[in-house]
């Protein structure tokens, strides 16, 4: 060994004085954090590569809405963004961005994107609690969720997530960033974006918002359903109070300030006055379409979604409706509701849906989520079972018609097209009609006497396509054998009556307190309920079922 590497290698060296057991830690260490940084290098490279194969020009640009058509592709309703609601950092009022600040990220002017604090804060919860339910989000980080669709909590979506970040942070500056936020983000109501939700919640832009006003949109962010003002105004309100006091407590506003935004009225906007892009129909199809598809593919937006919606004969059905109503329900504390459903018997595609007497007032869609007892409105079931196992069903005479078949083998008859129940006390109830169903059940269950005793599938949604045309869904109509052939046949030729030149089938039930209107076609089956969600009498019952039994006939006449 020369000179100098004997030197090298004493320079390297402890002192002799070192334990040996010091020097195997330090030398271990020294080992470990050589190892620990080759891999930090590696895992930085690895995630710096997978940011880099996203798109940062999306941050800037606004979702599309997802279009929703009619069966004759007129427009329903756009869901979800909307490009022409953008606003600039210059139109967003100073207390608004010290309001957003002050709630979501105090920081935001200092970190690189990461609250470094933060993190650690809440790594070591997460590592206490063996979860990553602790994100320590800053508003980069929440951009970067929203244009990215980010919503997994694994360790590996939350580096990548980090990643992103930090190549967002060196691309926007601070305001950009914060507008960019500002314009993609959900404020509930419908609302996406900050000028729409200023507009939605009090008929302002945003450069018009007062102080109290931002503080409650800022509020609405953590959670924007059970924060908005128009689903709960005393949540809201306290929301607003929380923002208010923090930038109080941080110097942000003073104390007369933050008492004057409390006091002053919020001029909250008419919710009844808002334009509603929702409605019975397109509720319904929104739930349909989250069976067929990913939630991602539905947030990124540019969908346009085909329903088999008659948009023509669905707004003459609910013109029709509220005429009928608007009287009866003058100063009624349990307004009468009607629920119609219209289905093609053949295809099982939906035509119209409604499932109250006014949208705006009472969204609940009693067509597709209220069960009603059926009373005489279950018959034609029996009959159909009877007839199905070679018995005699005799009309008008549905007790005894069912005894030839007993309470178990009709219910697992009926179970064929979803009508189900549990087996009633006594036997001869079930008979009478006691069995639940909704107006869309009811509808399948009927179409399929017309249609020779094929059940097909109801539907909403016609076919799906993205923002390139590419084709994400398309229906296929799915058929089941429910009952025989012939027993369907000797079933409509019990209950047709000729009525203007066509086979109908139609009749009327009134169980307790409500009322079911069912009319049949070759093509179509309409089925309407009547009554109250609390259990009312029917003002004019008897002239009501005539009105709506006339009206049911002229919708079928006009449905292609």
């Amino acid at each position: 060994m020369n000179q100098a590497t004997r030197a090298h290698k004493k320079r390297l060296s402890l002192p002799e004085w070192t334990p040996s057991w010091l020097k195997i830690l330090i030398k271990l260490g020294l080992r470990i954090t050589f190892i620990c940084t080759i891999l930090i290098i590696i895992v930085s490279l690895f995630y710096y590569y997978l940011a880099s194969q996203y798109n940062l020009d999306q941050v800037a640009e606004v979702t599309q809405p997802n279009l929703i058509l009619a069966e004759d592709s007129s427009q329903l309703a756009a869901i979800g963004g909307d490009s022409h609601k953008l606003v600039t950092y210059s139109q967003i009022p100073p207390h608004l961005i010290q309001a957003l600040l002050t709630r979501e990220d105090s920081r935001f002017r200092d970190h690189i994107g990461i609250d470094i604090w933060g993190l650690g804060r809440a790594t070591l919860k997460n590592l206490a609690t063996m979860s990553y339910q602790e994100g320590a989000s800053t508003i980069s980080m929440q951009l970067t969720k929203n244009t990215f669709d980010n919503k997994s909590k694994s360790l590996h979506r939350k580096l990548l997530e980090i990643a992103i970040t930090l190549r967002l942070e060196s691309r926007y500056d601070k305001n950009e960033i914060l507008t960019h936020y500002l314009n993609r983000i959900y404020f509930g109501s419908g609302s996406y974006g900050i000028e729409a939700a200023a507009n939605t919640y009090f008929g302002v832009p945003t450069s018009k918002l007062t102080l109290g006003q931002s503080a409650l949109i800022v509020g609405i962010i953590r959670g924007p359903h059970i924060f908005s003002p128009f689903n709960n105004l005393e949540k809201a309100t306290a929301q607003r109070d929380q923002v208010l006091e923090r930038m109080h407590s941080t110097a942000k506003i003073t104390e007369e300030q933050k008492i004057t935004a409390i006091k002053a009225p919020l001029n909250l906007a008419d919710k009844s006055q808002q334009p509603t892009n929702s409605s019975y129909a397109v509720t319904s199809i929104r739930r349909h379409q989250r069976q067929i598809i990913d939630t991602s593919e539905i947030n990124q937006g540019g969908l346009t979604i085909t329903s088999t919606i008659n948009k023509k004969l669905t707004d003459t059905i609910t013109s029709d409706i509220k005429e009928i109503t608007s009287t009866i329900n003058q100063n009624n504390d349990t307004p009468l509701q009607i629920a119609v459903v219209i289905l093609e018997n053949k295809t099982g595609a939906i035509r119209t849906i409604i499932g109250g007497s006014d949208y705006r007032k009472y969204p609940y869609n009693r067509a597709l989520d209220s069960k009603q007892e059926l009373g005489a409105a279950f018959s034609p079931f029996i009959y159909l079972a009877a007839l199905d196992r070679g018995k005699i069903p005799l009309k008008n005479q549905p007790i005894i018609s069912a005894q030839q078949i007993g309470t178990k083998e009709l219910l697992g008859y009926c179970s064929r097209f979803s009508i189900t129940h549990k087996p009633a006390a006594e036997p001869n109830d079930l008979y009478r009609g006691s069995i639940y169903a909704s107006p869309l059940q009811l509808a399948s269950a009927f179409s399929i006497i017309q249609n020779k005793g094929i059940l097909a599938e109801s539907y909403f949604v016609e076919n799906i396509t993205n923002k390139d045309s590419t084709i994400l869904f398309s229906n296929t109509t799915y058929q089941k054998e429910t009952t025989s052939n012939g027993a369907a046949i000797n079933c409509l030729n019990m209950l047709t009556k000729n009525i203007s030149g066509k086979r109908t089938i139609q009749l009327t039930a009134s169980p307790y307190k409500h009322l079911w209107v069912i009319t049949s076609t070759a093509k179509h089956t309409a089925v309407i309920w009547a009554g109250h969600d609390l259990p009312k009498t029917i003002p004019d019952q008897s002239d009501l079922t005539n009105k709506l039994s006339s009206m049911s006939l002229i919708w079928l006449q006009s449905a292609k």
